[in-house]
């Protein structure tokens, strides 16, 4: 038995490399946000970019980002949006029907107990 190849150092597989950030964002969005541009801030509101240039310190626009929305579209996203309207208003109904319940079954209990 050799002393030495007991103790001898072994070399490991390289391991692959992880991206360590937390944020899950595409690669091009990645570098975008965080990428060597750091004299720049670009800011996307709805589909308008503004960009302010640090050094000028000044906002600029830097035009529109998307397809616009066309009325249709507009009228799809009213309809859309009076049905979640709907969807939430039974949904805090249902809430409010089970915490009357909740409170009605636990007053029952506490008037069963000290009785």
């Amino acid at each position: 038995m050799s002393f030495r190849s007991s103790f001898a150092v072994r070399r490991t597989k390289p391991r692959k490399a992880v991206s360590r950030s937390p944020l899950k964002l595409p690669a091009e969005e990645l570098a975008r946000e965080l990428g060597p541009r750091y004299q720049t801030i670009d800011a996307r509101i709805g589909n308008q970019r503004l960009v302010y240039d640090i050094l000028q310190g000044v906002w600029t626009s830097g035009g529109n980002v998307g397809t616009p929305v066309t009325s249709r579209g507009l009228m799809k996203l009213e309809k859309t949006k009076k049905e979640l309207e709907e969807d939430n208003q039974t949904l805090r109904t249902k809430i409010e029907t089970l915490l009357e319940m909740l409170a009605e079954v636990t007053a029952e209990y506490d008037v069963r107990r000290g009785a």
